[in-house]
């Protein structure tokens, strides 16, 4: 079933890329341009100069897809204008034509005449041609056998005795206590407000009072309901922040101050941490400043410190912050309003920004803010990035001077304690605010006010020695995680409270509007924040109401059980795959050198491309450009596989830059052969990986060559029979998303769905094959993306009906949880693909279909001791069972996965633990709860053959060429910040919104399949 996206009535952006597309017809039917296509190397090789017939399409004058409403669009793709979306079709048709006529015209060069098939079937070669002893960046391979593989299992350590803890885990628990109440509590917080506020008022007037209290609550749309939404919205992220500062006042107790002097000072430094970060919250929520207080300005930007200061992630630009990642797990008790959600903690060590040149984080954010820095100018030269680089200064001015402008170390009174006396607000308000809140700054000329302050705050921090003191609190901090003992238990009872200030106090306003709210309600949800409080227990009495709360923190620590598994792990017989190697290369010098050495004997199709300072992506012409390569360069490749039956189809591309200093064409370049490598792993097998040819260091053409291949199938084998597994056949299906089309401020959304399915099958002699079946996408309106998203139904159909499949594993990552849930409806759960009416289309009328619906994520433990195994995992059976008698509808993590590998010179204080967690009383009518629990809970055959090809899944995906071990994130190609829907995504012309590549071609792809 194909989805069709069709034009309606939304007030989403409408994309016309009707003038585009006639001038790539234009250009590719013009004598003057040259044939993109041409034969090479003895005519084993065919050129596809897709790049000089994009950079030409670029220098044109071309309409803007987006019209006037260019500027009104987040994100603008497929959301195509009626007279487009009818056109649309003939277009495409007409480019693949003339790309036809063009490719058969350079055929006819050949002595036979030979059709495109024809020529194809002579250009593809054996994978078994390309296998060696040795990897070598022309294709070779050796497609060997992995013997030595293990895991070991590890369990959760409840005893005193430290000596066998292999890994330290802090996890925090947050939970709400009386959710339920809200509205009662609510409710009565105003007739008790009316009984005190307006006691003197005469009875007919209170009277009217308990009418309006009456109506706001029997009223979904009134400002009791907002209010409620906006608690429900903004808690959990409030308590998120005060569980940052309550970690670190728990990990100051356990420093050992006696052990020396540094770690006397450094504990001195976390506390005066701790009290600047509270004052942070105080400033920000101090009700006698009006909003207009933190309203500053830089380069034509301006932001509220307020709003920004008030989110859940407000400390996180800190070089030294706890990080609160991966949800591991959630309940809710509907009955008593209890609400539960379970974290991994980890502490932020001023570490290495990898992307920036590897400063580190202080250094880093004070290039950033530095005037005189090439960073700092550049990207406010960058008209598409000014602005949010703008808001980003601000941010980490006001951040920074909160948190390390102290008093002169120079001074002869001066010692650290010292410093716990300084006050940041008035010093703040005094010296820098007045500067931030000077009229707009939009020409460069009025910015020197502000570099000016920008330079002088720069120079205190060096001369208040921050650096230094960063230094001495990060070593402390390094040897307190490494700490056999174990940290305080931590418990924080808090009061989550609406203040009294939001009431309206004036009886003639709440008569006139009807409501005891003030305005402020019906704005920005953040600046009501200032009246939402965390506190604790009876502390001040200017509360309507409260919610209970509290804030554990746990120390678990894993030890080694005896438990071992030993395996073998070899590529599948290759004899039969054909492969059709592509190869895209820089028109360079050094390029052509390595070309000449490795690969000019070789069949190969190659794609040139210049990367020169003339490149179109250094200019106006950027998107035209992208959008001409990717639309026939995906054209192309399919006119050479439309009659080949399923090959392999590598993707190597030789790089003059890396991820350090990457120039925009292979970074564009990179993306595409993902969106690329991701549409064509529909009907065949591919891959792609690039190699910075400036470095062939003898560890990189192994590891790129590991990775381009590990794709191809690969079978298991275990060295003892009683980890054979039973179950026959499992199927893996991973999904994920990503905006094509958004406007702002507005509720419609069109999304990219894309997934994969890999098929893991055990075979009579107790070996198990893992491989790739097929990948899949689809444009969706965003809410039918989570209620019928056909293109996973059909894959379910497909092998359950042609492949016998019967047990499904559903995958997706854990959702960002943001609320309470309080005013969630019945039918809208918040669980995005793993909705009931996504599980009830998937389990459709097939009633002996499993299907294990599962969130992972990732978590982040230290390890104590150095650990024999590489691969190991935790489950805990015993906690588990408790876990499931509970009624309650929670998600809970039934498998953990770490890999324990050290790369030598490589200092890591966490090692990442990839969590799986499914979830319990929710299917209630879809799915059977009890094969959840004997298939992910329960201690049963099959969970073990379940976990077990979870286990080798990951040990599929690895991509090193040495030392074997899992993967430790094998969902990373379609999920996370390098995955093919991030990447598919750049900019629209004049950088106004996002183009999502991905989404395109899913249409293109529609539209081909079509003519075929």
């Amino acid at each position: 079933m194909v989805n069709a996206l069709r034009p309606d009535d939304n007030d989403l952006v409408k994309a016309d890329y009707s003038d585009l597309l006639n001038k790539i017809l234009k250009v590719l039917g013009s004598e003057q341009t040259k044939n993109p296509f041409r034969l090479a190397s003895d005519r084993k090789q065919l050129v596809m100069d897709i790049d000089s017939i994009a950079t030409q399409v670029a220098a044109l004058s071309v309409h803007n897809p987006l019209g006037g409403s260019a500027n009104y669009a987040r994100s603008a793709t497929v959301n195509f204008s009626p007279g487009f979306f009818d056109n649309f079709p003939d277009q495409v048709d007409q480019i693949r034509t003339r790309l036809q006529e063009l490719l058969e015209s350079v055929l006819l060069e050949l002595p036979d005449n030979r059709s495109i098939d024809q020529f194809v079937s002579n250009l593809v070669t054996s994978l078994t041609d390309f296998q060696g002893k040795t990897p070598k960046l022309d294709f070779t391979y050796p497609f060997g056998n992995y013997p030595g593989l293990r895991k070991q299992r590890l369990s959760v350590n409840k005893t005193a005795d430290h000596s066998r803890d292999l890994l330290k885990f802090h996890k925090i628990a947050i939970t709400v206590l009386n959710s339920a109440e809200f509205n009662s509590q609510l409710r009565n917080g105003l007739i008790n407000y009316i009984n005190l506020e307006f006691a003197g008022v005469s009875e007919s007037d209170r009277e009217e009072l308990y009418d309006i209290v009456d109506d706001l609550e029997n009223n979904p749309q009134s400002d009791f309901y907002r209010l409620k939404h906006i608690a429900d919205t903004e808690t959990l992220g409030q308590l998120k922040k005060q569980a940052q500062i309550h970690y670190l006042e728990i990990i100051k107790e356990a420093i050992n101050t006696s052990t020396s002097p540094g770690n006397a000072k450094a504990a001195i430094y976390l506390e005066d941490l701790i009290r600047r970060l509270k004052l942070i919250n105080h400033y920000i929520n101090d009700i006698n400043n009006a909003d207009g207080h933190y309203l500053v300005n830089y380069a034509g930007a301006s932001l509220n410190y307020r709003d920004v200061f008030s989110r859940a992630d407000a400390f996180n630009r800190l070089p030294i912050i706890p990080i609160i990642e991966g949800l591991l797990g959630e309940s809710t008790d509907e009955e008593w309003g209890e609400l539960q959600f379970i974290f991994g903690l980890k502490l932020k060590l001023d570490g290495k920004v990898h992307a920036h040149g590897s400063k580190q984080v202080f250094e880093y954010s004070l290039n950033l803010i530095n005037p005189d820095s090439q960073e700092h100018q550049e990207l406010l030269k960058d008209v598409s990035r000014r602005e949010a680089f703008a808001k980003k200064v601000l941010t980490i001015v006001f951040l920074y001077y909160f948190v390390f402008a102290s008093n002169d170390p120079s001074d002869p009174d001066y010692t650290p304690e010292s410093d716990l006396g300084y006050d940041p607000i008035t010093a703040f308000d005094k010296k820098v605010l007045p500067t931030l809140r000077e009229s707009d700054d939009s020409t460069k000329s009025d910015r020197s006010t502000k570099q000016d302050l920008f330079r002088r705050i720069l120079r205190g921090f060096e001369k208040y020695e921050v650096q230094s003191k960063i230094d001495q609190l990060k070593d402390c901090l390094t040897n307190t995680l490494k700490y056999k003992s174990r940290l305080p238990r931590g418990k924080n009872n808090i009061h989550i409270s609406v203040k009294k200030g939001i009431l309206e106090n004036d009886i003639s306003n709440i008569q006139t509007r009807q409501t005891l709210f003030k305005e402020v309600l019906g704005g920005n949800p953040k600046n009501v924040l200032k009246y939402l409080s965390i506190r604790e227990p009876n502390v001040g009495g200017d509360s309507v109401c409260s919610l209970e709360a509290n804030i554990r923190i746990s120390d678990i620590r894993y030890c080694a059980e005896d438990e071992q598994q030993s395996f073998s792990m070899e590529y599948d017989d290759i004899t039969g795959i054909k492969a059709l190697p592509i190869l895209l290369i820089p028109r360079d010098n050094r390029a052509t050198d390595i070309y000449k050495k490795y690969f000019k004997q070789h069949k190969l199709v190659l794609f040139p491309y210049k990367i020169d300072k003339n490149n179109p992506l250094d200019s106006q012409g950027a998107f035209v450009y992208r959008f001409t390569f990717a639309l026939l360069a995906y054209i192309c490749l399919r006119l050479l596989l439309q009659e080949q039956k399923r090959l392999f189809i590598p993707i190597l591309r030789l790089h003059l830059s890396n991820k350090e200093d990457e120039a925009p064409i292979e970074k564009f370049l990179l993306s595409l052969c993902m969106v690329l490598s991701h549409l064509l792993n529909q009907e065949h097998r591919s891959n792609t990986q690039g190699i910075d040819i400036r470095d062939l260091s003898s560890y990189k053409i192994p590891n790129v060559m590991t990775s381009l291949y590990s794709v191809l199938p690969k079978t298991f084998r275990f060295n003892n029979s009683l980890y054979y597994p039973q179950l026959d056949k499992l199927a893996i299906i991973v999904v994920s998303s990503r905006e094509s089309d958004g406007k702002w401020n507005s509720r419609h959304k069109r999304s990219n769905l894309m997934g994969e399915v890999v098929g893991v099958i055990r075979r009579n002699d107790g070996a198990v094959r893992l491989q790739l079946l097929t990948t899949f996408s689809g444009n969706y309106d965003h809410q039918r993306l989570f209620q019928e998203p056909t293109v996973v139904i059909d894959q379910v159909t497909k092998l359950y009906d042609k492949n016998g499949y019967k047990h499904f594993i559903y995958v997706a990552k854990a959702p960002y949880t943001s609320t309470l849930h309080m005013t969630q409806s019945q039918d809208d759960d918040g669980l995005f693909f793993m909705s009931k009416d996504v599980i009830r289309a998937l389990k459709g009328e097939h009633k002996d279909i499993k299907i294990y619906p599962m969130f992972f994520d990732k978590y982040y433990v230290v390890k104590l001791k150095k650990i024999g195994a590489s691969s190991l995992y935790i489950q805990d059976t015993e906690q588990l069972t408790t876990l499931v008698e509970d009624e309650s509808k929670q998600s809970v993590v039934f498998f953990n996965l770490f890999n324990g590998i050290e790369v030598p010179g490589e200092q890591r204080n966490y090692n990442g633990v990839i969590s799986y967690a499914t979830l319990l009383n929710i299917y209630k009518g879809i799915l059977d709860d009890q094969d959840i629990r004997n298939g992910l809970m329960y201690d049963t055959p099959l969970k073990q053959d379940i976990v077990q090809y979870l286990s080798l899944f990951h040990f599929w995906r690895y991509q090193k060429a040495r030392e074997i071990s899992f993967k430790l994130d094998p969902y990373e190609n379609l999920i996370g910040d390098y995955s093919v829907g991030a990447l598919s995504l750049f900019n629209h012309i004049k950088g106004n919104g996002k183009f999502n590549c991905l989404a395109f071609l899913t249409e293109v792809r529609n539209i081909l399949n079509r003519s075929s």
